[in-house]
């Protein structure tokens, strides 16, 4: 079994501590470079565990030893290391997909309109001005590229009420998620004890301000020395082809290896390493681990048997991109659901602690917010978001259940994370509109409503890599590691998410004004023109599969709990329903197969030398994924990088 983040407050004052002005003072001078490279180094910020913020702290590490010998009263000190680092990775995450996903809503329409009717007839029609550029004169230089910073910026007039319409209604949904951090911290922070898998690295590396346990270690050291000099050298390889190059992420696709059906539509299945998702997978609970690679596999079975039978399968088949059968959206919503009740169930004592602190409005022993105007918080946005619905004449009928659905998403994401701590978690064109559609059909949407939820609410169904709502937990458990005030990190928190996401929109203009790239990472009119010309009513096979995957998940957590050591978990059927898992499944068999290996014969003290082994791949793969991203950045060209994605050539 994984184990549980070392609790790094044993040197610290008892007491919650107020966050320090040197680490504010950090976090502003570091923000806007991270939030640049989270906006524009798109392959390097789609992971639980981001490299910007990373990259920041290894930087922090290394001016802390400058200053330890130089300036020792500057020095950063433990909690200040964790504080920046936690503001770091919510303005990443937020200025990461969050950002992606919806900035080209903002120019796009009135240049897309001259060639596509949809765009023209449908879309342009029903977005606002104030949320969307309507007239082409406005955006015509945005097709030439070729435009500096200083362009960008006599652009503001016209943009920068655009920027903040979206941030009201992004800040509402990261607000509301936030709050609902606050009033739960307790349970999932620590009266659940669950792993925290993602921050064990940035603890590490934190511990007694960048001295820690870690530094000590020459396995640490070992590893490294030999992922960086293999990750260097992939690196030139990479610039100049006649280097050559040791193959550690993409081994072999096999279904390359099929030509025939039923196999050949098995869809993606690659053996790859990855060595970073690789090691983050050894401080993962293996029956989490075993749990994710047997979904996995299972679906790729499923694949085969329904081709066998003769129904078409693909990589996406069951998913928004190719609905029907195997319906595994359907199931997936099925196991958040029945995840979520399960939540509530295990924490039904401590809501009801909740529930008194909100009618008497007690302080909080963490120094946090009071749990009652956190649950004033988190109505105030339910609503702020429900008004955004309504101005597109979206019904409170359809609109309360909708928003509630995304939370209830956001939730099980959040403590899935928690407790499992996958190096992904990649839920591709799925939210809320998925499994609306199952149960209320979109005949009855109008043109207006039909561009809402597929443009305007576009970030709460296109893809969840970086939801911010597990960044906002994991900075509060460091936080409470460090005895940090709470009511300091979350308005902490709060304020760097509404500058990232700004400051994210600016920095994606910048690029799209210099490349000429009007559409960038925007399905939004894939999803209007599907449920413009296929309406119809409700589907009642996929409300039986949502049912379905709500019942395995019971299924398994009864059997769980009547026989103890059954390794088969349901957080892990839920991640591995849908693409994301692909990638990596292998490198995490071979972590479970290594770890099981040490621990089974070497006991905790192997296990401890192991986790230094992978705290050195993390450290070296994280600071030469942070040079080659930087380069690029810099160069505008294409580098190596660690990520399942490829930098795309040319232009950065």
């Amino acid at each position: 079994m994984g184990e549980p983040v070392p609790d790094i407050s044993a040197q610290e004052p008892s007491g919650p501590k107020p966050v320090r002005g040197r680490a504010v003072l950090a976090s502003a001078l570091l923000l806007l470079p991270v939030v640049y490279a989270s906006a524009n180094a798109q392959v390097s910020s789609m992971f639980s565990l981001l490299v910007p913020p990373v990259g920041a702290l290894l930087f922090l590490i290394a001016l802390n030893a400058a200053l330890r010998k130089g300036a020792p009263k500057a020095e950063l000190s433990q909690a200040d290391l964790i504080v920046t680092f936690a503001f770091l990775s919510v303005a990443s995450a937020i200025a990461s997909e969050w950002a992606w996903v919806g900035h080209s809503a903002l120019h796009m329409f009135p240049i897309l309109a001259e060639s596509n009717p949809t765009v023209r007839d449908v879309i342009l029609p029903n977005m606002p001005d104030w949320l969307a550029a309507k007239d082409i004169e406005s955006v015509r230089d945005l097709t030439t590229g070729g435009h500096n910073l200083s362009y960008v910026v006599g652009k503001l007039p016209l943009f920068l009420p655009k920027y903040l319409a979206w941030a009201a209604l992004v800040g509402s949904l990261f607000f509301a998620c936030l709050c609902i951090n606050s009033l739960m911290r307790d349970a999932w922070c620590r009266r659940e004890r669950l792993a925290f898998p993602i921050i064990q690295l940035p603890v590490a590396l934190a511990e007694k301000g960048g001295r820690g346990a870690v530094f000590r270690s020459p396995y640490t050291w070992i590893a490294l020395a030999i992922m960086f000099s293999i990750d260097m050298l992939n690196g030139f390889s990479y610039l100049f082809p006649n280097v050559p190059n040791i193959p550690v992420k993409d081994l072999v696709n096999l279904q390359d290896l099929f030509a025939e059906p039923p196999l050949s539509q098995i869809g993606f299945f690659p053996l790859a390493i990855y060595p970073f998702m690789a090691a983050i997978g050894l401080f993962v609970p293996s029956d989490l681990l075993l749990s994710m690679i047997v979904f996995f596999l299972l679906r790729k079975l499923t694949h085969v048997v329904l081709a066998a039978n003769g129904i078409p399968q693909s990589t996406f088949s069951g998913t928004f991109l190719a609905p029907g059968p195997p319906y595994f959206d359907e199931q997936t919503w099925g196991a958040v659901l029945a995840l979520f009740v399960g939540a509530v169930w295990v924490a039904r004592p401590y809501l009801r602690e909740v529930w008194q602190s909100i009618r008497t409005g007690k302080r909080e022993e963490d120094g946090g917010i009071p749990h009652r105007w956190a649950f004033v918080g988190l109505v105030g946005s339910f609503f702020a978001v429900l008004a955004f619905g309504m101005a597109g004449t979206l019904p409170v009928i359809f609109l309360v259940p909708y928003v509630a659905l995304f939370l209830i998403f956001s939730v099980v994401v959040t403590r899935l994370r928690a407790q499992l701590g996958p190096p992904t978690h990649e839920f591709a064109f799925f939210g809320p509109n998925s499994i609306m559609q199952r149960f209320f059909g979109t005949r009855w949407l109008s043109p207006r409503q039909v561009v809402w939820v597929n443009q305007v609410f576009i970030v709460m169904n296109r893809i969840h890599r970086t939801h911010p709502m597990p960044y906002q937990l994991e900075g509060m458990k460091m936080g409470a590691l460090s005895n940090v005030r709470q009511s300091h990190l979350f308005w902490g928190m709060a304020a760097v998410a509404l500058v990232g996401f700004v400051a994210a929109y600016f920095f994606l203009h910048v690029y799209a004004y210099r490349t000429g790239q009007v559409a960038r990472w925007s399905e939004s009119l894939m999803y209007v023109q599907t449920m413009v010309g296929a309406q119809k009513g409700p589907d009642f096979v996929g409300i039986l599969m949502t049912a379905f995957g709500f019942g395995v998940v019971v299924g398994l957590d009864a059997i769980r709990f009547r026989v103890p050591g059954f390794p088969l978990h349901p957080a892990g059927y839920l991640l591995s329903s849908n693409f994301g898992v692909d990638y990596y499944w292998f490198g995490l068999l071979l972590a479970l197969l290594i770890k099981n290996f040490v621990q089974r014969y070497y006991g905790h003290s192997g296990y401890g030398k192991l986790r230094n082994v992978a705290f050195g791949i993390l450290i070296a793969e994280y600071a030469a994924e942070t040079i080659w991203m930087t380069v690029a950045l810099v160069t505008h060209q294409s580098t190596y990088t660690i990520s399942f994605n490829e930098r795309s050539l040319g232009l950065q």
